[in-house]
């Protein structure tokens, strides 16, 4: 009798104690929520990353996908991010010069490459060369993300530029929020082709690739990675699982370049 009270008071005190020790074993992460500003580019390798990172860990993250331009700019004025990730160096140096990120931490992501998309129902024939009439291919308007602000648009423009052909159409060229956008416009085949990076363009059935844009034409396209300051535990720890091999497989899938890389 007295062995069986002794279970039952067992299970009692364990039926309390199960719950708070769970509790206090979650609490560090429990109120911190680690916040990703991302490169729209990235959205869907970031997702994924993200997601096989939640089945080790139980941190919350919260992202922020847009232009990599317009991400430094709201950290800049005080926007809450601890991981910056951007299509592009500048906005990483631009983040640099006003000494709000971790020098140390600048990483060099993974590379991509440009290529021209139309709708599934058009046809585009470009040759990249100077004395390729552009003005026949575009009769109505084409997409770009905007120079200033989406680093897809800015390696569009140097090739346009390279080529001589942006003053000739800078009036039929849509200019987008971000590089996703220049990717829906497309697929809605409100314009006759765009500009976007190659992980931007496999993720549609909408559009079809018609040319690889070659990068002697346009700065070498790669995606940086930092912290910046004042980060958390949480925050390095997140960073080093996206920097792993464990999201090589993930970053080559979503058509990004992972080898041969030559880190900052």
């Amino acid at each position: 009798m007295k062995e069986t009270k002794r279970y039952y008071l067992y299970l009692l005190i364990t039926s309390f104690l199960i719950p708070i020790l769970s509790c206090c074993s979650q609490q560090k992460y429990n109120n911190l929520i680690v916040s990703i500003f991302a490169a729209s580019g990235s959205i869907m390798p970031i997702n994924e990353i993200s997601d096989s990172f939640l089945t080790q860990y139980s941190i919350p993250i919260d992202k922020n996908f847009a232009a990599s331009g317009t991400l430094a700019r709201q950290i800049a004025d005080g926007a809450k991010a601890d991981i910056f990730i951007s299509a592009n160096i500048e906005w990483i140096n631009y983040l640099k010069t006003k000494n709000l990120l971790i020098d140390s931490s600048i990483y060099k992501l993974a590379g991509n490459r440009l290529v021209v998309i139309c709708h599934k129902s058009k046809n585009v024939d470009i040759k990249f060369t100077n004395d390729f009439n552009i003005k026949s291919i575009v009769p109505d308007k084409i997409a770009i993300g905007d120079p200033l602000y989406v680093p897809a648009g800015k390696y569009a423009k140097q090739t346009m530029s390279m080529l001589g052909w942006y003053n000739q159409i800078q009036d039929r060229i849509i200019l987008t929020k971000d590089v996703s956008s220049a990717l829906h416009i497309v697929e809605l085949n409100e314009c006759d082709w765009g500009i976007v990076f190659y992980s931007e363009a496999i993720k549609s059935n909408e559009i079809k690739i018609v040319a690889d844009i070659p990068s002697n034409l346009h700065d070498p396209i790669f995606f940086y990675m930092t912290l910046i300051k004042e980060y958390s535990n949480e925050s390095k720890l997140i960073y080093d699982y996206i920097k792993s091999d464990k999201s090589i497989p993930i970053l080559s899938k979503h058509g990004f370049i992972t080898d041969l890389l030559d880190n900052v």
